[in-house]
Order: structure tokens, then sequence, then C-alpha cells
């Protein structure tokens, strides 16, 4: 399966693991539920957790504005589009 890293706090051997490095891994990997997004693969059945302090927390160190009652993914797209920047 192939996943794209979505958000920070993620750790390879080598420190940090750059947001939007994409990955091969054998089955989803444990601890990182929100930080990533399965892009190739069994994705059949499965949900992907979105833990929103998670987004907040990092639309808020990218300065991004965003109503208090935005959606979940709505506030993914404002991420993602500035991290497209």
């Amino acid at each position: 399966m192939k996943i794209r890293i979505t958000g920070a706090g993620i750790y390879g051997k080598s420190g940090e693991i750059e947001v939007g490095t994409e990955l091969t891994v054998q089955s989803e990997p444990k601890g990182w539920e929100g930080r990533y997004q399965i892009i190739e693969g069994d994705t059949a059945g499965k949900t992907e957790v979105i833990n929103r302090d998670e987004l907040k927390k990092q639309a808020d160190e990218l300065g991004i504005e965003y109503a208090r009652n935005v959606s979940n993914e709505k506030l993914q797209e404002l991420i993602d589009a500035k991290l497209a920047e």
C-alpha cells in the first residue's frame, strides 16, 4: 500500500518525515492516525480517521484563518491549498 504523509510529527530513522512524502508500507502505520492518507492499495471498508485538533493545530501553524464551525473536510482542503503554494 502507498501512503502520503499529511501531518507533521512523523519520524523515521533520519528525522522527521516531510509532509507530502509518499511511502510504500506493508500495512497501515499504527500511531499515525490522521497524519497520512492512503493513495494506493487496500482501502476497502476503511474510513480515514481525522483528528480535528490536529487539523486546527496545523492550520494555526500555517497561519490559515477559518471559521469556528468549518468542516473537517474544508479545513483539510485549506491546509492542502496552503501547502501547495
